[in-house]
């Protein structure tokens, strides 16, 4: 991904000043434009690639199978006792043991009750992923913890549309809360910042974000809401996403981008997520009472 963050450059006009007694690192004040870049970079670099779907849901993988191989691998540690993987955070000798090996060891081990982690192992070497059947955003911030995940996972598995007869289970579903801002959670990080002016270099400064550009974001954090399912054949994925948009609709979230392809009988049921224009919305509208006037009978 192209950097349009000029790191040199910051680090030019970078000079150290006191703030309360206290030694802080000061920016140039025409560098502010770029500080905005750079906490957009650091934005754009999680929701494109280190919080990817693909990448989060390998993450999920991995752990599902060191999960299902931790009661069948035992680690030395110290005094020669062994240990769970689970467990070896308590012990410094078996920790140190945790490395990569351990994915090498459960994929290529013939032991039967390691088959089950191995298998999901063998199915991300191949990308056979869990397929993800969408985004969404809450309009205001959900809870992400295990237990309300689990939760999550139920309420999907309930919303079964009435446009589809496959049952799905609460395990056939897995949902994933990201949570993406600027560094500083929902505030803005450049009010924690100081700059100094040309004309007066050792006088530390805020500066306001209406001071920069009307432009600039009002919200410096969001969340993203995204489910997969474990089964990848063709008709329970293409019932999974009508639950998935039955799911958005219940709790309110926003539109899947993909909704109105997915689920066409479902994303009309919710009024807000009509993304069709005036124009088109009466001409729809003329349509529909043509239509309905050719259905009338006719007096002779």
């Amino acid at each position: 991904m192209r950097n349009i963050f000029d790191y040199r450059r910051f680090l030019k006009f970078a000079r150290v000043c006191e703030v309360n007694n206290e030694n802080h690192i000061c920016s140039r004040d025409k560098e502010v434009d770029d500080l905005y870049d750079m906490f957009h970079m650091r934005h754009s670099l999680h929701r494109k690639a280190y919080q990817h779907k693909a990448v989060n849901i390998i993450e999920f993988m991995i752990t599902e199978a060191l999960v299902k191989a931790d009661p069948h691998i035992l680690i030395e540690g110290s005094n020669g006792e062994t240990c769970r993987m689970s467990e070896a955070i308590d012990d410094m000798e078996a920790y140190t043991k945790l490395t990569d090996h351990i994915f090498e060891q459960i994929l290529y081990s013939t032991k039967p009750e390691l088959s089950k982690a191995k298998d999901i192992l063998q199915n991300i070497i191949c990308r056979r992923l869990y397929k993800c059947l969408g985004q969404t955003t809450p309009k205001t911030p959900i809870e992400a913890s295990q237990k309300e995940l689990m939760k999550y996972s139920e309420e999907v598995a309930r919303a079964k549309p009435s446009s589809t007869d496959v049952d799905l289970k609460p395990d056939d579903f897995i949902v994933s809360v990201v949570n993406l801002n600027y560094g500083r959670k929902d505030k803005n990080p450049i009010n924690d910042v100081h700059f100094y002016t040309k004309k007066d270099p050792e006088t530390p400064i805020k500066i306001n974000k209406t001071q920069v550009s009307k432009m600039l974001p009002d919200r410096f954090a969001e969340q993203l809401i995204r489910v997969y399912c474990k089964k990848t054949d063709e008709k329970n994925l293409e019932a999974a996403k009508k639950y998935f948009v039955q799911w958005c609709i219940t709790r309110d979230f926003s539109k899947p981008v993909d909704g109105d392809i997915t689920a066409p009988e479902l994303t009309p049921l919710k009024a807000e997520w009509d993304n069709t224009d005036d124009g088109e919305r009466k001409e729809r509208a003329r349509g529909a009472r043509a239509e309905l006037f050719k259905r009338m009978p006719q007096d002779n």
